[in-house]
């Protein structure tokens, strides 16, 4: 396989345009070196594998933006709430322990089990990796259509996320635990309660995973939440009800985690769900209607 001039030219282009960001605005990491070379093998390797990376596209697209999102933290642009969300939680969705008025994540630092952590970590780390899974099972048995719509689905999801982290950003559970309802933008992530399952399995997964996380206040909405939604409506396509019935356990199992872990309060999840719900409304009612919907899926002519 040949690679004409332009694809070459633009290739380079694109790759002194992306360094240039992550040198100049977030920092360069391993991670990016790595993605960076899988993904280029993918471009040049022959015509094939250039299909599948212009199919990987909008997932390139996403985890650039969000790596990105460190770069403009969201407490600069809008005020930041913590006290506020903390008690409307507790009023709408609080429970009785010992005679007070608690939030669930208060109520699960008194009912901590071997079984709730094994539960949160495993569905916690599908978070990514099942959407992606999802979609690429779907691409590599030529379901066209309903790769696009899944990809499509789960990228706008997130953006639609993204946009309400800096609407309202909003302090975790584990924030108020730690700082009080005192804002303190400097603050560290940390694993919370799922630092558990970290020592169950004797592996630091979540310690890891949080230690560069550098979005604190981006609990509202939850898209650990949402994530999971998406693969539970897309998989109605496939008419499976077994896969289905798999996707819908694991959304409960996040959602519990979720807030068990102490990373997310009900209000967060469910603000997680409803954007996952809009975004399917958008991607199944709004594009299928428009010319944009008939060009996606023959993604071959972005080719």
């Amino acid at each position: 396989m040949t690679t004409t001039r332009k694809q070459f030219v633009s290739a380079i282009t694109i790759s002194i345009l992306y360094f240039s960001w992550m040198y100049f605005k977030i920092e360069v990491r391993l991670d990016h070196l790595i993605s960076y070379v899988f993904f280029a093998s993918l471009y040049f390797f022959n015509d094939r594998t250039r299909k599948f990376f212009f199919a990987m596209c909008p997932f390139i697209i996403y985890i650039t933006v969000y790596d990105s999102l460190r770069a403009f933290p969201n407490y600069m642009y809008n005020t930041v709430h913590i006290e506020d969300l903390y008690l409307l939680e507790k009023h709408f969705f609080g429970v009785f322990l010992q005679g007070h008025l608690v939030t669930l994540n208060e109520f699960f630092a008194h009912y901590q089990h071997t079984a709730y952590d094994l539960i949160s970590g495993i569905s916690y780390m599908t978070w990514v990796p099942m959407p992606l899974g999802f979609a690429m099972y779907l691409y590599f048995t030529g379901r066209k259509n309903m790769y696009i719509n899944m990809v499509f689905l789960f990228v706008l999801t997130n953006l639609l996320g993204f946009i309400l982290y800096y609407l309202y950003p909003a302090a975790p559970p584990w924030y108020v635990n730690v700082c009080g309802f005192e804002l303190l933008p400097d603050t560290p992530c940390i694993a919370s309660r799922l630092s558990n399952f970290d020592e169950l399995v004797g592996w630091p997964v979540f310690k890891t995973f949080y230690s560069g996380n550098a979005n604190v206040f981006a609990a509202v909405p939850s898209l650990h939440a949402a994530n999971p939604v998406t693969c539970f409506l897309a998989s109605f396509q496939l008419k499976n009800r077994i896969l289905t019935a798999v996707f819908f356990l694991v959304t409960c199992g996040m959602w519990f985690g979720a807030i068990y872990g102490n990373h997310h309060y009900l209000i967060d999840v469910l603000a997680g769900a409803l954007v996952a719900l809009t975004a399917f409304f958008i991607v199944r009612v709004i594009l299928r209607r428009t010319p944009m919907n008939k060009y996606l899926l023959d993604y071959e002519k972005i080719i």
